[in-house]
This record gives structure tokens, C-alpha cells and sequence, in this order.
């Protein structure tokens, strides 16, 4: 809980991305093609590391925001609290994209890939499928070829999967807080998807509010001395 917020509020505090480590490192999701966001403008999808990809980028919708880096933390987030690191491990986008859809089901899927005006690959249907058919036995058939047609509408396959059922025998239970902080991380609509803000806000966090509150301006006055210095330097 204490590492999370750390990373949500270092990341709300920058107005630009860096890469630099604070004295006490904390891994987040790679930076390394961060770039300034421009309303309206495309942008490539082929950013981020696969498993912490949002569905925006895999369905390649250009037009998306900041937003992706809220469900990179939901990622985050949900394999620190069922002990499975990274919690999408898909082989490749299309991999990825059926484990997400499968997870979080096709009821708000659809309409979002409508919304987006993306038409799904034959590829794309066919990973869902063949993840979505192990609950639902009548698309058994459907996907058993890469360019069969698939029934994504199954009433079986639309809903969201209870978190708990993600718990191993190794794994503590979470509390309701850190679940229903995860589904507003980990949701398909990108101006559904709450943002840094918000998130840091939640009641998920209020044990630890005030002490990581404080620990992040210490960074940033660290940082801002550290340029200081540079300049007093040049």
C-alpha cells in the first residue's frame, strides 16, 4: 500500500515523466518513451511494456492520454495483491488483450471498441476466444481457428470476474478498499478510468497518506536543489 502511493504520487507531482531514481529507488513501469500530452493529437501505440499495456493501446486507439499510466498502476496494483507479478502475462498483444477482456469480460468491452471506432483483427477475436471459451463452452468450436468467426456477445463470457476468485492459498485476503480501488484502475473506458488525483484520494490509502505525502515533497525538494546546483554549476 505504502510502495503504491508513493509511485501515484510521484508520478501526479511531475509534470513531466523522468527517469532519475530517488535516494530510495521504487520501480515503476518503464518511462523511457514518455512523452508531453497534447489533447487531440495521435500518438504511437507501440509504447509501454506489454503486460502493463491499457486496452486503448492494444485495440490502437491514437488518441490516447495519460490515462494509460493509471491502468499500468491497477496492473501493478493487482499482482502485488494476488502475488502474481505481473497479473497479464500475455505472449503478445493479441495474448494480452484476451487475458484483460477474459478478466474483466466483454460487457463494456464492446461498446468501448465501438466508442473508439475500432474494428477488432480476426487475430485479436481469436485470443479472446480461445480465453473467454474456458467459461463458456459454446465457443468451443469458434475458436479453434485463428480466423473463425467469434461469438463475443455470450451473456457467459460478458461479465467481470469477482477478484477473490483470483486468490491462491499463499495469498492474503484483500481488504475491500484495495478491490474497489482495482476496479476503477482496471477499467476498459480510458475517461472512465480514474485518474492520479483521484486515485490518491482513496480510502485505500488513508493509512499512509500523511507519511508518503511527506516523503514525496522531500523528493521533490531534493530534485529541486539537485537542479539548483546544476545551474549554479554551468
Amino acid at each position: 500500500r505504502r510502495v503504491t502511493r508513493r509511485g501515484v504520487s510521484a508520478t501526479n507531482e511531475q509534470s513531466a515523466p523522468t527517469t532519475e531514481l530517488p535516494p530510495q529507488p521504487l520501480m515503476l513501469v518503464d518511462l523511457g518513451l514518455a512523452d508531453f500530452y497534447l489533447p487531440g493529437k495521435e500518438f504511437n501505440v507501440r509504447v509501454a511494456s506489454r503486460h502493463y499495456k491499457s486496452p486503448e493501446l492494444l485495440i490502437g486507439y491514437e488518441y490516447y492520454d495519460y490515462a494509460i499510466d493509471m491502468w499500468s498502476v491497477g496492473c501493478i496494483l493487482a499482482g502485488l495483491l494476488f502475488r502474481t507479478e505481473p497479473f497479464f502475462r500475455g505472449v503478445d498483444n493479441e495474448d494480452q488483450l484476451g487475458l484483460i477482456v477474459n478478466c474483466l469480460g466483454t460487457r463494456d468491452f464492446l461498446p468501448y471498441c465501438r466508442k473508439c471506432n475500432v474494428r477488432l483483427s480476426s487475430k485479436a477475436r481469436a485470443a479472446i476466444g480461445k480465453y473467454c471459451s474456458e467459461s463458456s463452452s459454446s465457443m468451443s468450436s469458434s475458436s479453434s481457428s485463428e480466423d473463425a468467426p467469434i461469438s463475443l456477445t455470450n451473456s457467459d463470457i460478458g461479465r467481470r470476474k469477482p477478484w477473490l476468485s483470483y486468490l491462491t492459498s499463499d495469498c492474503p485476503l484483500p481488504s475491500s478498499e484495495a478491490t474497489d480501488l482495482l476496479d476503477r484502475l482496471l477499467v476498459y473506458d480510458h475517461e472512465q478510468r480514474w485518474t492520479a488525483r483521484e486515485a490518491l484520494g482513496h480510502s485505500f490509502f488513508d493509512e499512509v497518506r500523511d507519511e508518503v505525502w511527506s516523503e514525496v515533497q522531500e523528493r521533490i525538494q531534493w530534485e529541486s536543489q539537485g537542479d539548483r546546483c546544476k545551474q549554479d554549476a554551468a
